[in-house]
């Protein structure tokens, strides 16, 4: 499996603390003594204080100073690119390469065999074209999930892990996915679990956000195509604390629980299970029922790290 293995990719900023743990807790990995890792570090703001400038500088060093993994590439972004950006044109650098990544982004902490489940279901499921992706991350669900692994019609940008053929299919221009949900009345149909992604997608438009997540999953969406999920998180978000882009404070976030499991992934039939469904659109729907009226703005804040 060492020679398959799927190569990592980080996008950092300036947050050194957060960007440690994520380190600290992907070093822990069974699997990260054998993987590539990149880093690509947005530079500071064309306004930034000293202070900020230093804190980029700071999580920089941080990247560098052990050897996280078998092989570490530091990128320095000479300007700021922006998380959009950034993420966009480094995973489409890394995945051209490698014909498939890994990602993570500066606040997430992975449990022990993390890696071990992201190159097993890219390795399982690289020829089936109705996958888009893998998430390691575990949406709230009402009962109980049997399964290992499942798929849902809705992705996720916690920890995801993509293949090249299906990456370059993506259209990133907000306008166009917004005329094709249209022109097919799937406005609502988009909107998983009740909440306004459709309405996302237009405020990414008019640049009320710089979300490419929502136009990774409008394309995912249009194409009837899904993502593989874990029964229980292999990763936790540390980001709600108020320091990330878009990112307020919010406690339930922080009872997200990493598990340190090694899951056992078995090829199961591509299909979706309606009960699965509606188990997370009801886990969707109690813990952010208080949300349903909030503005999008509101709730891209909360969606941050999904959207």
């Amino acid at each position: 499996m060492q020679e398959s293995l799927a190569p990592i990719v980080l996008f950092v900023f300036n947050r050194p603390w957060h960007t440690e743990q994520t380190l600290l807790a992907l070093q822990a990995n069974v699997l990260a003594s054998q993987s590539k890792l990149f880093v690509f570090a947005d530079g500071p703001k064309k306004d930034a204080t000293q202070e900020e400038i230093q804190k980029v500088e700071n999580t920089r060093q941080i990247v560098t100073s052990k050897p996280w993994c078998q092989e570490i590439t530091l990128i320095k972004r000479e300007e700021n690119l922006g998380l959009a950006k950034n993420v966009i044109d480094g995973v489409t650098e890394i995945v051209n390469r490698f014909g498939k990544v890994i990602v993570l982004e500066d606040d997430l902490i992975v449990g022990k065999y993390f890696l071990n489940f992201k190159n097993k279901i890219l390795e399982k499921y690289l020829d089936e074209q109705n996958v888009f992706g893998v998430s390691a991350y575990c949406y709230p669900f009402k009962g109980k999930i049997e399964d290992k692994t499942y798929f849902l019609p809705i992705a996720c940008s916690w920890s995801y892990a993509t293949w090249v053929d299906r990456w370059k299919t993506i259209n990133w221009n907000s306008k166009e996915l917004i005329d094709n949900i249209e022109r097919q009345d799937l406005k609502e149909k988009i909107n998983f679990g009740g909440y306004q992604f459709f309405e996302m997608l237009v405020a990414n438009y008019k640049g009320h956000n710089n979300s490419w997540a929502i136009r990774f999953y409008a394309n995912m969406f249009l194409q009837q195509k899904w993502f593989v999920f874990p029964n229980k998180s292999l990763v936790s978000n540390i980001g709600f604390d108020g320091t990330g882009t878009h990112c307020e404070n919010d406690d339930f976030f922080k009872t997200v629980m990493v598990s340190n499991d090694d899951i056992d992934v078995k090829q199961i039939p591509i299909k979706l299970e309606k009960k699965i469904i509606r188990s997370v659109e009801r886990g969707f729907e109690e813990n952010f029922k208080s949300r349903k009226n909030h503005h999008v703005k509101d709730l891209l804040s909360i969606f941050k790290k999904y959207f």
